[in-house]
């Protein structure tokens, strides 16, 4: 795994994802050029002999193996949430480039025409592709790459070229009106050219590169904006809320760092709890009691316990709060956090045995994301003063949680707390509004479930 920041991932996948275009449009080009290379077989005087045929298949059958891995590879990443390892771009490039030189070689061997002429079209057009897809890459150095090598290998077959007429002439006048004129100068000139322009397209890909970078740039910042926005709006809505049916002022913060500490040991079996995951869960947390704002203050804020009917009425906040945010999600369409407050606001008071409420959903059937907010809620609300009780030591309200597990609550987020139960100290010492806390032996009291 790349150990990069957000933007810069981004950025690279961006990358990735153009490359895994160019494999593909390269891909199609192979398709076309063995196509060709066997109509040309079929016709007549221009045929290539069957080992040039071969040789030919064979060098773009090598091109689209390498090519085809590299797609795969890249799609298998993007599946995982990752990249792939810049060699196997740096070795598509290397093979592109040589591929042009391997395929020319075939073609002048067996030309029927001048040699001059079977080694000149044919570097115009493979080498102009290559250089062009290369653009694709967003990679400036693997577009010069791309260039030198090419450059180089057909420097190479005119000079083997050149070498071989000197060293072998030819003797027949058939012979030698097949390879003259042939004036090694020109032909490295079209080496240089095809150098300059791998240049040239690693300018222009340098160009694309930075725009595409300055684009991103400029959404990631502007998503930032929307998502800070969004998210202090959420939070003053939460406080809102908070302010009926708190007296401590800090049970939002407690319960957003309670939540994330949970996190910590719950990675381990599940896998979807990403930083990304936790930071939702941690301004979701703050919406699990939202739909208190549509609970009388008679009830609410009544100073002992309920009675039944006050109980149904105050039941109905989690209910209350789901449709608010539905509300909001139908209207402005998905959003991961907005599902899963939606989710923690409905679901925060069922239980692991089915005996909670709204809904009466049991074990796993609960989210993942309500399940630990009911942990973390229960706890504040146990270890909190209200009008109705005093605060419960730490000690007794861990206990509670521990008889709980099973029962009330999902075992494996009351294991997780078991081993942060230090830090969840920690943290209600830090926000602490100085409750005044009964003794060891008295009962909570209160006035509902959580």
């Amino acid at each position: 795994m790349h150990d990069l920041s957000q933007d810069t991932l981004e950025f690279r996948r961006t990358i990735q994802r153009s490359e895994e275009h160019r494999a593909l449009v390269m891909l199609g080009m192979l398709l076309i050029v063995a196509v060709l290379g066997i109509l040309r077989d079929l016709g007549g005087d221009t045929s290539l002999s069957g080992w040039a045929l071969v040789s030919m298949l064979g060098v773009v059958g090598v091109v689209a193996a390498v090519e085809f891995f590299a797609l795969a590879a890249a799609r298998r990443a993007d599946s995982q949430g990752r990249l792939v390892d810049d060699f196997v771009w740096y070795g598509t490039a290397v093979v592109e480039a040589l591929a042009p030189t391997a395929a020319i070689l075939v073609l002048q061997r067996t030309a029927t025409e001048s040699v001059g002429s079977a080694i000149t079209p044919p570097a115009i057009f493979f080498y102009a592709v290559v250089c062009a897809l290369a653009v694709l890459r967003l990679r400036p150095l693997l577009c010069v790459l791309t260039g030198l090598i090419g450059a180089a290998g057909y420097a190479g077959i005119v000079g083997f070229t050149w070498w071989y007429l000197r060293s072998f002439p030819p003797q027949s006048a058939e012979e030698a009106a097949r390879v003259a004129p042939f004036n090694p100068i020109f032909h490295f000139m079209h080496a240089v050219m095809i150098l300059l322009v791998g240049i040239a397209c690693a300018l222009v890909a340098g160009e694309v590169r930075r725009w595409v970078r300055s684009s991103l740039h400029e959404q990631t910042a502007r998503r930032r904006l929307e998502v800070v926005a969004r998210n202090t709006l959420i939070f003053g809505l939460a406080k809102l809320a908070e302010y009926r049916d708190s007296d401590t002022g800090a049970h939002l913060d407690r319960i957003s760092a309670y939540c994330q500490l949970l996190c910590v040991p719950l990675r381990e079996k599940h896998p979807e709890i990403d930083g990304a995951w936790v930071d939702r869960l941690t301004l979701a947390s703050s919406m699990h009691d939202i739909g208190k704002v549509g609970i009388p203050d008679a009830v609410l804020l009544k100073p002992g316990r309920l009675d039944d009917a006050e109980r149904k009425v105050i039941e109905r906040h989690p209910d209350l709060g789901y449709r608010a945010l539905d509300a909001i999600l139908r209207r402005g369409g998905g959003d991961r956090l907005l599902e899963m407050s939606a989710d923690v606001a409905a679901c925060h008071h069922e239980r692991w045995d089915g005996k909670g409420y709204p809904n009466g959903l049991a074990d796993d059937r609960i989210p993942l994301a309500a399940r630990i907010v009911s942990v973390a809620d229960v706890y504040d609300a146990l270890t909190s003063e209200r009008v109705y009780k005093p605060a419960m030591p730490h000690e007794k309200a861990a206990q509670l949680l521990r008889e709980g597990a099973g029962t009330q609550f999902d075992p494996e987020v009351v294991a997780a707390f078991e081993r942060m139960e230090s830090n969840f100290r920690k943290v209600r010492d830090r926000y602490s509004s100085a409750p005044k806390v009964e003794a060891e032996g008295d009962a909570p009291g209160p006035k509902s479930s959580a």
